[in-house]
């Protein structure tokens, strides 16, 4: 490990254990303090992939789940730090309130070890749109203690050329959020999407120079840039069947721009069959630094789980994808979520933990492992 990596380190921990109560006498400094939360996060001077799971966290609607859902975000929040071991959280809610929950339970572990998980914050696509709200909302997210912000480059849309494509001005608008972020003591975190036709024609240049263009516009190198490649869709493809995933072509990354700006991509592969696994392994192949798990990972996406089942899957997922011992243990979930969709999660949150997969590894399938009907192995 580097002196510097080790400087950042030890500056991280004496600045992060500084009470929450204390208020921060400048922007400048919650800037710092956010910057060297992330920086060390989602660095990785040992060259092993960083993993950060994005999840959604819905606001309840029956009297039960609403008196239950403090209770039930804090335990998300101390599995994903202590289970899981992930290096960030990616967040979205319908509420501040619940942000700020997670957020409080993470400042708990100050000191601590493992030690708190920086969150960064995504949009909601249920809520107000936060250009419209900015100073009032970005406020309160730096006030309780969220370290970054998504910025999705163009609102969302793919580019083909960063040298036309990615601008500036009063009317970009993602830029306008980027430095307002910044003004508040919030580290942002641009999102970059490509087609992988795209993607398939960037090399080692194209990064660099997608990472300059950025840092000439904000005036400063982002802190992490996330990039994620949408598939070719097959319009020709009959209704009554279904086109298999292909593996989507990812840029090179070189290991100079890892080390100055981490370059994390979106990994949307669906659990079982170690497709997960398949995917973390081309990309630290390909040089990127790390990965972001995007919500499309759980099983019954795009429907919401209950917030005890994703402390469940993240802990058992993450986990086993750090986990440097044999991957020959298996987990088991139902194909057919759809039906019954309360049961289901509440099924697979007990396969989960009966599996083993939250504790050793056993040395092959579980008794009854019946992988025609739909049980996975891996992740």
């Amino acid at each position: 490990m580097g002196s510097g990596h080790m400087f950042l380190q030890i500056l991280c921990l004496i600045v992060v254990q500084l009470p929450r109560s204390s208020s921060l006498s400048s922007s400048s400094e919650a800037a710092q303090l956010a910057r060297a939360r992330l920086t060390n996060a989602l660095s990785s001077p040992s060259g092993k992939l960083t993993l950060s799971p994005e999840m959604f966290i819905p606001e309840p609607s029956n009297p039960t789940a609403i008196l239950l859902q403090a209770s039930a975000i804090t335990q998300l929040s101390e599995r994903l730090r202590g289970r899981a071991k992930a290096n960030a959280a990616f967040l979205s809610a319908d509420s501040l309130s619940s942000l700020r929950t997670f957020c409080d339970e993470q400042e708990e572990a100050q000191g601590n070890f493992p030690g708190p998980v920086p969150v960064i914050y995504c949009q909601s696509n249920t809520t107000t749109s936060i250009e419209e709200n900015d100073d009032l909302e970005l406020s309160e997210l730096a006030a309780m203690g969220v370290s970054g912000i998504l910025v999705s480059i163009n609102e969302g849309s793919e580019i083909s050329s960063f040298d036309t494509e990615i601008v500036g001005g009063e009317d970009s608008q993602w830029l306008e959020l980027y430095k307002n972020a910044l003004e508040y003591g919030l580290q942002p975190v641009p999102e970059i999407t490509v087609k992988d036709s795209t993607a398939a024609t960037w090399k080692e240049e194209e990064m660099e120079a997608l990472v300059k263009k950025i840092s000439d516009l904000t005036g400063v190198d982002p802190v992490s840039i996330l990039l994620t490649i949408n598939p070719t869709i097959n319009e020709n493809i009959d209704e009554d069947e279904t086109e298999q995933p292909k593996e989507l072509p990812l840029p090179v990354v070189s290991r100079s721009l890892g080390r100055r700006v981490p370059i994390m991509a979106s990994v949307r592969a669906s659990a079982g069959g170690n497709r997960i696994g398949e995917e973390t392994s081309r990309l630290k192949a390909s040089g990127f630094t790390g990965a972001v798990l995007r919500r499309e990972c759980a099983p019954g996406f795009p429907a919401n789980p209950n917030l005890e089942y994703l402390a469940d899957f993240w802990s058992a997922c993450i986990g086993n994808l750090k986990s440097t011992r044999s991957k020959t243990f298996n987990f088991r979930s139902k194909n057919n979520m759809e039906k019954n969709l309360s049961t289901q999660w509440a099924n697979y949150q007990s396969d989960v933990i009966s599996s083993g997969a939250l504790g050793d590894d056993p040395d092959g399938p579980s008794t009854g492992f019946d992988q025609d009907s739909g049980d996975y192995q891996g992740f």
